[in-house]
This record gives structure tokens, C-alpha cells and sequence, in this order.
């Protein structure tokens, strides 16, 4: 439809004209779950993502910032979801014509032209409810940061590879019919109707074993009294290839996946750090719906939106990392095989709603105990293409910033490596403490694959 046209409006959740360049539409219930959880805390944001990635090329430092540059208001034309913004239980968003492109460019990109690392200079970055983009032309580092209503992991991976190609092919933007290119949600891209009763029943089940098993948390002790601070603080692991083939074997003599996997390496390690106590770990387990999505919605052309759900999930006094892979392992196919999957997020809307708390325990304790999230990205490779003509991805790390004394453990596969980072409010853990963490982690790791446990 041209700019200017009435979009169709046989779905609530469907774009619509609301004056000359500005559409807006209603939330559906995974974004409104999503945005509980960014903004639990009034006026804060939580689960602040950035996606970096260090790139090999010989262009000059003034025409690589340019082509980040012409790639940033390219991939806002093409993908113009990125700058919906939410406001109530509503998305907005406004055309960008090339007379205004400039202004909405100085707010959203920056060049950090004496930075020595984009890992550095994300500890620095405060939290903002825009999309942006920051280039560091000594290191030729790419960062994408943006709040979790934006998109998911696996969005932000695909809009950092598309920028590598704009990078790589510049062309000019194309700044007509965006809204022809507006992302729509997940509950009208997948046509996702009512839930069952059934879904209902098993959803408050399912939310209600989850909720009892909090009594005995597996938590590890914050080493610093706070208050949370804005920064994210991160730190990388990343197994040799070696250490990551033999993993890979591991898991598939196990039957078990290498999330799974990962996800019990996670738990003990959450364990051992307390004390080997009696106790549950609490999580979730997703489901990645773009294969569900019609197929213009499916595709990288429609990545800023966010397209999984989720389940809550828990593993109950694991006696090895085995035992909690095998554990997490069975609520994640019972979820993922159910042919109503995409319903659950309505009735755990309506749950969360009625308790009048969110499923994710966002406000700070007076107790400093720490709860270790985990999230697997799966391999990346086909998200994030190594090559883009003459410009190569030499390096490829993520954090997502905590507002509470939670710890976050991410791990995906990139190039035949397994990786992993840890993301931690500084404000509650040091450095040093972390730097345990992961140690145990690999640690954690390399005795369960030489048979300790």
C-alpha cells in the first residue's frame, strides 16, 4: 500500500493509518508479556540488548563510517519496524522521508572513533527505548543496541547481517511505501487464534508447578550490596574447537541437544556456586515461530519484530548435568511438539495480569541472592553469514543488561565454536566474582566431558 492508503484492518494487531506518515496498531499479547518483563520497574529498562560484530575489510575509515552510515538509514526504509515505538498498549510509528533522515540518524548513530573495543564501550552505554547503531572504525566493530520490544536474538542477528550487506553493496534507500514493509506481530503473521480451554488449563498448570517450586531456589550470592546501575556488565567464553566438537559428540551420544545441554552445564555450575544446596533452578523454554509465520513474515526482510515464545520451564534438584539436561529436555519437546504452542501466550498474559505481578520477578531484593538465567541461540551461521563480498565477520559476541541481581548465561555456536557469554548488573557483582562464574562453568564442562559427572 502507498504511505498514505488505510492498511487493512480485519485484526486489531494489524498496522493502520492514523494520519498522513504515522500508523499504529495494538500490541499482541507477546509483546505486551515482553514489555512486562523490559519495563517491570517504572522508567528503567531491562534486558537491554547488544549485538556486536568485528569486521575484516580495507576500506578506509571514512568510507567504512560512511557505508555504516548510508547501511543504518537503508535498513530503516527496509525494515522500518525498528523505530516503532510502544506507547500504552499501542505501537507507533512515523515514515522517514530524506529531508528528516539526517536529524533521525544523529539521534540513533554514533561513531566512537577512540574506542579500542566495542566490548568497552558497552559497559558505557546507557539503556534507550531507541534502535541504534555504533561504529568503531579502529576496531571495525559494529554494536546494535535495542530494548527487547524491538526484537528477539534472532531478529537482532539477522539485522546485523543486513547491515553488513548494505555495508558491503550500498545502494540508495528506499524511502517510499514503508509501510508496505511494516512487521506485523506474531499473532496475525502466524494466524494465531483463541486459546483452547485446554491451553488455558495447561498454561495455569504449567505457571502454577513453576511458581511453587520458587520456595528453593538455586541462587548464588551478590557480592556487592548495590543499588543496579545502568551499565551491563559482560564476559566471553569461547571453547576451542576441539572443546566444542567434543561437546557436540557428547550431547548426541547423551540424546540430548547442545542447548540442553548447555542449559544443565548452567544449573551445576548455578549449584555448586550455592554450595551444593538443595534446590530448583527456574527458566524457560522457546519456541522460534518463523517457520509458522506466513511467508513473506517469515523472512529476513521482516526481522525487527519479536517471533518466539515462551514457556516457563524449571529443573528440580539435578544430581548431575545430565540429569537437569534430560530434565529441561522433556518440558522443552512437550512444549514445542504441543500443536498449540503459539497460543500460550494469551492465558499466561491473562495469569501474569491477575496476580498483578510479572512472570520474571523484576523488583530488587533486600536479600542479594542471584538467580542464573539461561539462553540458547542455537548456530548462528545461518542467522549471520561470515562473508558479505569483501567484507568478512571476523568476531560476533552479545549481552543483554540486567537491572536486578539476575545473571545472565548466553550460549550459541558461531563458525564450529561454542561460545558463551555472561552478562551481570555491576551495581550487584564484581568482575572478580564473575570471572569465578565462568571459570566454574568451564570447568563444569570439561569434567562432565572427561565422565565426572
Amino acid at each position: 500500500m502507498a504511505d498514505n492508503c488505510v492498511a487493512s484492518d480485519h485484526h486489531p494487531c494489524e498496522w493502520r493509518l492514523d494520519a498522513p506518515g504515522r500508523y499504529s496498531r495494538e500490541q499482541d499479547a507477546r509483546e505486551k508479556l515482553v514489555l512486562r518483563q523490559v519495563y517491570g520497574i517504572p522508567g528503567k529498562i531491562n534486558y537491554y540488548m547488544m549485538f556486536a560484530v568485528q569486521l575484516r575489510y580495507s576500506l578506509s575509515d571514512a568510507d567504512a563510517e560512511s557505508r555504516a552510515r548510508q547501511a543504518w538509514i537503508a535498513l530503516r526504509c527496509a525494515q522500518p519496524s525498528i523505530a516503532a515505538t510502544a506507547r500504552g498498549s499501542r505501537m507507533e510509528y512515523s515514515i522517514i522521508q530524506p529531508e528528516s533522515s539526517d536529524v533521525w540518524v544523529s539521534n540513533t548513530f554514533s561513531v566512537h572513533r577512540t574506542e579500542n573495543s566495542a566490548l568497552s564501550l558497552s559497559r558505557k552505554i546507557q539503556p534507550n527505548s531507541d534502535v541504534r547503531l555504533h561504529f568503531l572504525p579502529c576496531t571495525k566493530e559494529l554494536l546494535l543496541c535495542a530494548s527487547h520490544e524491538h526484537a528477539d536474538a534472532h531478529g537482532m542477528l539477522m539485522l546485523l547481517n543486513t547491515l553488513c550487506e548494505y555495508m558491503a553493496f550500498p545502494s540508495a534507500p528506499k524511502f517510499d511505501t514503508q509501510s508496505d514493509r511494516l512487521s506485523r506481530p506474531l499473532e496475525v503473521a502466524a494466524d494465531i487464534g483463541k486459546a483452547s480451554p485446554r491451553i488455558k488449563r495447561w498454561t495455569a498448570q504449567m505457571l502454577q508447578e513453576w511458581k511453587a517450586r520458587s520456595a528453593h531456589l538455586l541462587c548464588i550470592s551478590a557480592d556487592r550490596s548495590g543499588p543496579g546501575v545502568g551499565e551491563v556488565g559482560t564476559i566471553r567464553l569461547t571453547l576451542t574447537t576441539k572443546e566444542s566438537l567434543d561437546v557436540f559428540t557428547s550431547a548426541k551420544t547423551s540424546n540430548v541437544s547442545v542447548n540442553d545441554l548447555m542449559t544443565g552445564a548452567t544449573v551445576m555450575t548455578a549449584k555448586m556456586l550455592a554450595g551444593n544446596v538443595h534446590g530448583n533452578w527456574l527458566g524457560g523454554v522457546t519456541f522460534d515461530a518463523r517457520s509458522n509465520c506466513m511467508t513473506d513474515s517469515s523472512s529476513q526482510q521482516h526481522a525487527a519484530t519479536i517471533y518466539f515464545v515462551a514457556c516457563p520451564a524449571y529443573v528440580c534438584n539435578p544430581s548431575s548435568l545430565l540429569d537437569a539436561a534430560r530434565q529441561i529436555q522433556e518440558q522443552r519437546q512437550h512444549f514445542q511438539s504441543d500443536p498449540e504452542a503459539l497460543h500460550i501466550s494469551q492465558p499466561m498474559l491473562d495469569l501474569v495480569n491477575a496476580s498483578g505481578a510479572n512472570v520474571q520477578q523484576q523488583q530488587p531484593q533486600p536479600v542479594a541472592r542471584s538467580q542464573v538465567e539461561y539462553s540458547g541461540l542455537g548456530k548462528l551461521d545461518s542467522w549471520l553469514q561470515p562473508c558479505h563480498g569483501t567484507i568478512e565477520i571476523v568476531d560476533f559476541w552479545l549481552s543483554l543488561g540486567h537491572l536486578t541481581t539476575a545473571i545472565g548465561v548466553y550460549c550459541y555456536t558461531y563458525c564450529g565454536r561454542l561460545c558463551f557469554t555472561l552478562s551481570y548488573n555491576p551495581g550487584f557483582h564484581s568482575e572478580e566474582s564473575m570471572n569465578q562464574f565462568i571459570e566454574v562453568l568451564r570447568i563444569t564442562i570439561a569434567n562432565h566431558l572427561a565422565g565426572g559427572f
